[in-house]
């Protein structure tokens, strides 16, 4: 009898050490969001404004808001002035349909948006850097880590290019490619229908370097892009390369520390990553975001995935990764062709 007594005379006592605090809750308004980018080569370009969700911290908001009603356009700074167009049906989106505007290696591009309120923002002029060619890309098999049943293996993309001997030059890549993938099919009178299908696969966008230490050397091997195999057949794969300045660098670097971050004791407090887009006339008022310029080297690849064997894929694999359904219904973007371009 005296052991069920003191437990229960232990637990009253946890709970009368408990105070409730009423913390005062905190409101954060919403900021505008800008992403945009001018290449080299021709256009359409694109522009994504955006408010930030206003939050709360008692209730969340939403995550994106168009911004709408608003005057958008890119000057080559001494040349033209381009107005875009608000997309009608997706109105984060504004459009440059003007296809004799390109950018080009050597000028400096700015953004602007003037809101509907009035105010006004403006981006920091962003150099068009000249950006060497990708000299070579290829892919290496890579089978997932021993007791890992929940991710697929994947192919490797690597890549070669030769830095510039001129120093100061900065770095992005970027990949995205079709793949295969199965599921079980639907019944369509006596056969079984679309159990095949091809899905884009979208690599990061912050993959970034700097040549401070490789200044004028080959980048050899650099991975760029993994292309997950959920079943055998052909991976296309598109790569590019693009040129940054200091400042893109730099906003890039903070971008993936954030993103990286995994909630430690250890990991820098959380912050609003700010780019070069500001209030006219204030330039302490920062959007979120960046608008930059970059010149782009592209190159495609086509994985055979031909020395794969079906049967030990299967086993290896049971069924974990197909679905039930329609191929091109059950999986986002699926199409049933390979992409013919």
């Amino acid at each position: 009898m005296i052991r069920p007594v003191l437990l229960i005379v232990f637990v009253l006592f946890l709970f009368s050490c408990v105070d409730e605090v009423q913390l005062p809750a905190r409101s954060v308004e919403s900021r505008l969001v800008v992403e945009g980018l001018i290449t080299n080569e021709a256009g359409p370009y694109t522009v994504k404004l955006s408010y930030t969700g206003q939050y709360n911290s008692l209730i969340y908001g939403q995550n994106e808001i168009p911004v709408d009603g608003a005057i958008v356009s890119i000057t080559e700074i001494g040349g033209r002035t381009v107005v875009l167009e608000q997309d009608a049906v997706t109105p984060l989106f504004f459009w440059m349909r003007d296809t004799t505007f390109q950018g080009k290696p050597g000028k400096s591009y700015q953004l602007r948006v003037q809101l509907a309120d009035g105010k006004s923002y403006v981006s920091e002029p962003d150099m068009l850097n000249d950006v060497p060619a990708i000299e070579r890309i290829y892919a290496e098999y890579r089978s997932r880590a021993e007791g890992d049943v929940y991710n697929p293996d994947h192919y490797d993309v690597l890549l070669d290019t030769k830095d510039p001997a001129t120093t100061g030059n900065y770095y992005r890549w970027s990949g995205y490619g079709y793949i295969p993938r199965v599921s079980t099919g639907e019944p369509v009178g006596m056969s079984i229908c679309c159990k095949w299908c091809w899905i884009p696969s979208y690599g990061t966008d912050t993959d970034v370097l700097s040549d401070i230490l490789i200044n004028g050397n080959s980048i050899s091997r650099r991975p760029v892009f993994s292309s997950p195999i959920y079943y055998v057949g052909r991976h296309y794969i598109e790569i590019s390369q693009y040129s940054l300045t200091k400042s893109a660098y730099q906003f890039w670097v903070k971008f993936e520390e954030q993103r990286k971050r995994n909630g430690s004791l250890f990991d820098p407090l959380p912050a609003s990553i700010e780019g070069n887009v500001h209030l006219e006339g204030d330039p302490a008022t920062l959007a979120l975001g960046y608008f930059g310029s970059s010149a782009v080297s592209k190159k495609r690849l086509i994985i055979p995935g031909d020395t794969l064997n079906l049967a030990r894929l299967e086993i290896k694999y049971d069924n974990v990764f197909i679905k039930q359904g329609n191929c091109q219904r059950v999986y986002s973007q699926g199409q049933l062709s390979p992409p013919s371009w």
